[in-house]
């Protein structure tokens, strides 16, 4: 199949495995006779999409479609069915976006952990930062560091488990609480 098209691949393997759900909506909204052709040119209008690789849902994207031409239609048509009307209204696409609650909530959370990482001791402090924040592998810590890799695996693990202890444990108000405290605390209970 090397001759598709790149609109065609993502038609097959995002929109098509959907046409069911397609077919019960438009089903709901206008007249059965009429659903497979809102669908159809449900398709026609994704396909069409010039940006369709930036569809975050296309499930959602193409429901919209049909909720949208559904709305064209009825208003267009000199009689409408009460029943499709009050359909279109109770359809709700869910939006995938996060609302300000967890954006608020996440931001709050990343913060938090900046703080805390802040805490840790230089050189895990140093190791945590260029694995997960600048995405190195423990070969260059090693390099940058003048240090051996296990080394450099030994203070990414002491610090990951240290960040994890102090996000899972320690309230947000107890942030300040120095690591060591916290840490000794945690080695002790384990023992």
């Amino acid at each position: 199949m090397t001759w598709l098209r790149d609109v065609d691949r993502w038609f097959i393997d995002e929109i098509l495995p959907h046409r069911v759900a397609f077919r019960r909506q438009a089903a709901r909204l206008v007249p059965t006779a009429e659903a497979e052709d809102l669908v159809q040119e449900a398709y026609a209008r994704a396909i069409n999409a010039s940006h369709h690789r930036e569809i975050v849902n296309p499930r959602s994207f193409v429901l919209t479609i049909i909720r949208n031409l559904a709305h064209e239609r009825h208003r267009r048509a000199t009689v409408v069915r009460f029943e499709h009307l009050a359909d279109m209204e109770a359809m709700e696409i869910a939006d995938s976006a996060p609302d300000q609650f967890a954006v608020l909530s996440g931001n709050m959370e990343l913060a938090r952990l900046i703080a805390l990482m802040e805490q840790l001791p230089p050189q895990a402090r140093a190791v945590v930062k260029m694995r997960r924040i600048e995405g190195l592998l423990p070969g260059d810590i090693a390099v940058r560091m003048g240090l051996s890799v296990s080394t450099v695996e030994k203070h990414l693990a002491k610090g990951l488990a240290i960040l994890a202890y102090a996000m899972q444990e320690a309230p947000p108000q107890e942030e300040r609480a120095p690591f060591s405290r916290l840490w000794q605390r945690h080695r002790h209970q384990r023992k």
